[in-house]
């Protein structure tokens, strides 16, 4: 199978029905070093454990802090904002070096997502590279809204106990670590999973977005 077929079948697999269930359940995570909250679900192999603080607001779109924690052997890790991998933001992260990388995607297709110039990622405080594992902390603009097939708006319900997010991994890093847009190859893990939005807002959302730049 050639490379970019590969591709295909990165947004192919996890468009279909063989993505499982979702699974995890959420628990609460605070940082000791910057008092940030978030809800947590570690899932996959590896595993990967995805952290997602909120504002304090009854209705979207709004901003997000995402964090992610993975295994060095984790060569990519991204989270799907809708639930699948077709018209919704992909959210991208890697190591490169001793920091981390984002980098937002959005599929229309079963092609390898595009760079998604309606998303921005800023990379904050706490994105590092140790001897185990890598953490990407970013704030994620545009992650929480979308335009989906047929040209309907789509917004993330941060009262939402059970919101479903997709993911994917691999142990193959992206061609060029250092570049946002880099292509990435086929993943070796992923899966669907659910996580309480409603326990990850904050009234302290905007302090830490803040006190991480």
């Amino acid at each position: 199978m050639g490379f970019i077929a590969r591709l295909a079948t990165v947004v192919a697999v996890l468009a279909g029905r063989s993505i499982t269930a979702p699974t995890a359940a959420t628990a609460k995570y605070c940082d000791e070093s910057t008092g940030v909250c978030y809800s947590e679900v570690s899932v996959g192999v590896a595993p990967i454990t995805w952290r997602i603080a909120i504002p304090a607001v009854g209705e979207g779109p709004f901003d997000v802090l995402l964090q992610v924690v993975a295994p060095k052997t984790v060569g990519w890790a991204g989270l799907a904002w809708g639930g699948g991998m077709l018209y919704n933001p992909i959210s991208l992260g890697w190591a490169n070096g001793n920091s981390t990388v984002a980098s937002p995607r959005f599929a229309t297709a079963h092609v390898q997502p595009d760079f998604y110039e309606s998303a921005n990622h800023t990379v904050l405080k706490g994105s590092t590279v140790n001897a185990t594992h890598w953490t990407l902390t970013t704030l994620c603009q545009g992650c929480s809204t979308w335009i989906h097939n047929g040209g309907a708006k789509e917004v993330l319900d941060p009262g939402a106990t059970a919101a479903s997010f997709a993911f994917a991994a691999s142990a193959v890093p992206p061609i060029d670590p250092t570049d946002p847009a880099s292509p990435i190859g086929i993943h070796s893990e992923h899966g669907l999973f659910t996580v309480d939005l409603a326990a990850a807002k904050s009234e302290n959302f905007d302090t830490w977005v803040q006190q991480l730049k």
